[in-house]
């Protein structure tokens, strides 16, 4: 299903099971669709079944008494599954009173719809679920050991067998779920993780509390180690060589890793020849083996703020596949040549072999951007001059200027947290993104030239028009404002707004705010386009060693240069190797902000009880969610706490109003805290509010 069509389904369920007429559905989805792309939208959704029209010509949700295998997922005592393609939300009780745990496989039917609710039964249970539990290890008052899972948060006690040795009691440790009992599920033991607040033991918990694998099989091993380390001479021929060319790396200092180099020549022509070179990872995992199943199963890379937990092994993802400097490479390439401007003038796109003269890290290329000397000092300045042009004829096309924060610890021996940072994104790594984007777009339109033929491309799409309401009564707050008539006019105004806010003490928070109004970017075989960057056709190719997709549009590009059959034919399949790599991304994504979560937390510890400034980042009606300018770790100030008054909170969560004393807390306002209190299990933190706006709190 096209995500822009998926996008109407929760309009519908806005009124339940009630119907609409096109025109009240077109008020909802303007200015981002016109009535030719909605009717067209919604004659998909009714093919598919998702939609019934009437006689009349109105629509509605067709869900009643519809059945769908999906996994229960739980929040607070509320087990629900979310239903494919466009994880509608089906509440399905009290987890506890129906005997459902987070990760079982389970079939529903769909027995109620109401405004901004969906009710389903269990009517079969398909598979036990095979997540692990993690928690301490605790005796009862009738002296059964239990766990009580900290992560994910479950209000339930799992009992332990009686063979359980009482030496575990106060041990961090990951169980399985085994059965139900009378009244208590039943777990046994899978690992024992350490005593609790350990470096170590925190780490493995997180491990196990997002099913990551921390180990490669013996047969995917014994595979990765059968393969050549000599390229063939046949295999040589076949290819463009590239290795008289100047080509080079630019990685973080501490990788181990490079799949992606640049070459630069200048032509005869004047034309500047620059070369983006990805590591051929396809010519050594081949589909449907042991590597490719288990590359698939990871999905991507995981980065944990001690270790990183690869995608595929070490003798292909730090030797094989990675372009080291001066050992001859298999890549795949886009090399254009472009004028000074950076006006594109050709693309090549095809199988190359390369050899990259320098390893450079980000903050050696840096200094020779900023004027050091070094080596190919002329070669990256004049890519760093066509990269900012490159950004600005994006930035003119309709991308969109946001930065994201990337946070960065400084550990000691044991792993503590003595330091930390907020990594600073400068030319040297912009320069790399921009022949990334460049390159990654030339082969999404290559691919999308070949009739017929399925691929893989990642999409952004357009904001829904309700958050983009909201975001705009949030901004008129600081005194701004956005155009929200058009993609178009709305890309100028966000611009505008990044450019307005740069250096002010709201403009953090206002970038928050805008970023989480956008859509998630994902992988589908729909091109809608990416509207983030301002691209009609975009896909991932340049990381085949730490992501899934992009091996996938490797694959799929090797088809078509050598004039085969593509891998992947079936659509339908390769839209499921989408889903389940943008299911993948998400794990990971959550994995990795748990462990900077944990890490930030540690740092807190050791500022309890001093005064700290932050800024309010969330309004809820249970408290303020505020955070911390140095750690930028977040944490609540409880409603309870706040000065006695009755408040209340505007619709959007955008400020709290206290009735009697007409103070306002608005997100961004600027506030000083004491942290008094850190809960490590539910990852938590509990502050008190010292002064609003520079006033104190009485």
């Amino acid at each position: 299903m096209r995500p822009t069509a998926a996008a109407l389904l929760p309009i519908f369920l806005q009124k339940g099971s009630k119907k609409w007429r096109l025109s009240q559905l077109l008020e909802r989805v303007r200015p981002f669709m016109d009535e030719a792309i909605l009717t067209v939208e919604l004659e998909n959704l009714v093919g598919e079944g998702w939609v019934y029209r009437d006689a009349k010509g109105r629509y509605a949700l067709n869900l009643l008494g519809k059945t769908f295998s999906a996994e229960v997922q739980t929040r607070y005592e509320e087990a629900y599954v979310l239903l494919d393609p466009f994880a509608l939300r089906v509440s399905l009780g009290d987890f506890r009173k129906q005997r459902l745990l987070p990760g079982e496989y389970v079939e529903i039917e769909i027995y109620a719809l109401y405004p901004e609710q969906v009710l389903g039964r269990v009517i079969r249970r398909i598979a036990p679920t095979q997540r692990t539990f993690v928690g301490t290890v605790e005796e009862g008052r009738n002296g059964r050991l239990y766990v009580t899972p900290q992560q994910p948060p479950l209000a339930i006690d799992f009992q332990l067998p009686k063979d359980v040795p009482s030496d575990l009691i106060g041990q961090k440790v990951a169980v399985r779920f085994l059965s139900w009992g009378l009244k208590y599920p039943v777990a046994e033991i899978v690992r024992v993780l350490g005593a609790p607040r350990q470096h170590h033991t925190e780490i493995h918990a997180i491990i196990h509390e997002f099913a990551l694998p921390e180990s490669f099989p013996e047969e995917v091993l014994r595979e990765a180690a059968d393969l050549p380390e000599d390229i063939p001479a046949v295999e040589i021929e076949s290819r463009h060589d590239f290795r008289g060319i100047p080509t080079f790396t630019i990685d973080p200092e501490d990788a181990k890793d490079f799949d992606d180099a640049l070459s630069f020549r200048e032509l005869p022509s004047g034309l500047y020849e620059v070369g983006v070179h990805i590591a051929d990872v396809s010519y050594y995992v081949m589909p449907d083996s042991l590597l490719d199943k288990e590359a698939h199963a990871r999905g991507t890379s995981v980065y944990l703020v001690d270790r990183t937990l690869p995608m595929l092994p070490e003798r292909l993802s730090a030797n094989l596949c990675s372009l080291r400097p001066h050992e001859d490479r298999l890549a795949f390439s886009v090399v254009v040549q472009m004028d000074k401007k950076a006006r594109l003038h050709s693309v090549w796109i095809g199988r190359s072999l390369i050899h990259s003269q320098y390893r450079f890290s980000y903050e050696e290329a840096q200094r020779i951007l900023e004027g050091e000397s070094g080596p190919f000092a002329s070669e990256l300045r004049t890519l760093n001059t066509l990269a900012k042009q490159l950004h600005a004829a994006r930035m003119k096309e309709g991308g969109i200027r946001f930065e994201t924060v990337e946070i960065k610890f400084q550990l000691d021996e044991e792993y503590r947290p003595v330091a930390l940072y907020v990594k600073d994104r400068k030319d040297a790594h912009k320069l790399i993104e921009e022949f990334m984007l460049l390159a990654n777009r030339q082969v999404a339109l290559f691919l999308s030239q070949q009739r017929g033929l399925p691929t893989v491309y990642r999409v952004h799409d357009i904001p829904k028009s309700d958050k983009l309401r909201a975001l705009q009564l949030f901004l008129e707050g600081f005194g701004y404002t956005i155009d929200i008539r058009s993609a178009r006019s709305l890309t100028r105004s966000l611009n505008e707004l990044i450019e307005a806010i740069e250096g002010k003490p709201e403009a953090h928070i206002i970038q928050a705010v805008a970023i989480r109004t956008m859509p998630k970017a994902l992988y589908t075989t729909s091109n809608i386009g990416h509207y983030g960057l301002g691209f009609t056709h975009y896909t991932h190719f340049t990381s085949p060693i730490r992501r899934y997709p992009d091996l996938l549009v490797h694959r799929i590009l090797a088809a078509v240069l050598d004039g085969t059959i593509s891998p992947y034919p079936d659509r339908s399949r390769l839209e499921e190797l989408c889903r389940h790599s943008s299911q993948r991304e998400r794990v990971a994504e959550q994995a990795e902000r748990a462990s900077i979560r944990y890490k930030q937390l540690e740092y807190l510890a050791q500022l309890e009880g001093k005064e700290l400034t932050g800024i309010i980042v969330g309004i809820e009606s249970w408290g303020l969610y505020v955070e911390l300018t140095e750690s930028r770790a977040e944490g609540l100030v409880p409603m309870r706490e706040l000065p006695s008054d009755i408040y209340e909170r505007d619709a959007q969560g955008h400020f709290l109003k206290a009735r009697y004393s007409r103070r306002r807390f608005r997100l961004g306002d600027e506030v000083q805290v004491r942290v008094v209190g850190i809960d490590f299990d539910r990852r938590l933190v509990d502050l008190l509010l010292v002064r609003h706006l520079g006033e104190p709190i009485l």
